[in-house]
């Protein structure tokens, strides 16, 4: 402690203490917190839409958890590699990394892979309300199911330039049933082996392959889905109360497919894209590409008898991926999917 009798180091010392202690007084008053995780990466079996396969997963879970902050928190996540022969890393997409650009998650531009076996603590600061999305930055990872969302909320006592009375999240993706480390290998041969159109769109980690949910409802040769609704792929249904305003959030982490969304009969207000707010204006649907994010409003003034179909679709390539299918339910004490799809009357968008 001899330091301590240097008068310049002693009240460097003290103004060092009390700017800590000053920082941390102002985090606690205006509602800034420090939010910590724990994750696992592996790799796991799962059924994303029906056929099982391979994906990554994140402490078991596909996708990965969703992670809600506040604007001006700080994010910290301890993240341990058990993969057994390969690197990761993790990119927060649209996140600014201001002070922080080793928490980037950018393979061998920002930070080296994180080996197998060992553990890296991303810790980095979100100053900015919206939507937004992770993803795995290394080889195929994001084409491995290596994603989930990020939500960034307005700062404890601020207030959105709109209003809306319940919330949601769509993370859409594509999927092939051949594995990422086949894609990576076909991609990279000479001459280049096309990896094909995906088999699935997925909304949040779920889609049907070689069934449908509206068989009955189109000419479509394909044969019904068969679902109790306990089922890994089973359609999310998003349970609402007539003449409300809802607001969804909508992020895509695509490989290759852009997609169009469109809630049956619902007209939708984008109210943000990337993390932006911007001038409201109304669409019946729109596209999404890969890397985007959007929120829009839609207000449930339907026939609250019905149910809708909430779809997405590929845009600008030969339509030969199912459409991804959620149900807009508004019974709210309708227990069963069986009954939800039956009672779904609208046409699907295509």
């Amino acid at each position: 402690m001899g330091f301590l009798n240097d008068p310049c180091l002693r009240k460097a010392t003290v103004v060092f203490l009390y700017c800590c202690v000053l920082s941390s007084f102002i985090q606690s008053a205006v509602g800034v917190k420090s939010r910590h995780f724990k994750w696992d990466v592996e790799y796991m079996h799962w059924s994303p839409d029906g056929v099982e396969n391979v994906v990554m997963g994140i402490n078991g879970q596909f996708p990965g958890p969703t992670i809600r902050a506040r604007a001006g928190d700080t994010i910290q996540v301890e993240l341990t590699n058990k993969l057994h022969t390969e690197g990761v890393v993790i990119h927060w997409h649209g996140i600014r990394q201001f002070g922080t650009p080793w928490a980037d998650g950018t393979a061998s531009i920002s930070q080296c892979a994180i080996n197998p076996g060992e553990t890296f603590v991303y810790r980095f600061k979100v100053d900015k309300a919206g939507t937004y999305f992770y993803h795995g930055h290394y080889g195929m990872q994001r084409s491995a199911g290596l994603y989930g969302s990020l939500i960034v909320e307005v700062a404890e006592g601020e207030k959105e330039p709109f209003q809306y009375d319940g919330e949601f999240n769509f993370l859409l993706s594509d999927w092939w049933h051949k594995s990422s480390h086949e894609q990576e290998v076909d991609i990279s041969s000479k001459p280049v082996r096309w990896i094909g159109e995906p088999q699935t769109l997925l909304i949040n980690g779920r889609g049907q392959y070689n069934c449908s949910l509206a068989a009955h409802f189109s000419n479509s040769s394909v044969s019904q889905c068969k679902l109790r609704g306990n089922e890994q792929f089973a359609p999310q249904i998003l349970h609402v109360h007539p003449n409300k305003t809802y607001r969804l959030r909508i992020a895509s982490s695509t490989s290759l497919a852009s997609l169009n969304l469109a809630i049956g009969n619902h007209k939708m207000l984008v109210v943000e894209a990337d993390g932006n707010y911007v001038q409201p204006f109304s669409v019946d649907n729109m596209d999404i590409y890969s890397g985007e994010s959007y929120s829009v409003l839609f207000t449930t003034d339907q026939e609250p008898s019905k149910n809708y179909w909430i779809s997405v679709s590929v845009r600008g390539r030969e339509p030969k991926t199912p459409q991804g299918l959620t149900i807009l339910n508004y019974h709210p004490t309708t227990a069963s999917l069986a009954a939800a799809i039956t009672a779904t009357s609208c046409a699907v968008v295509g």
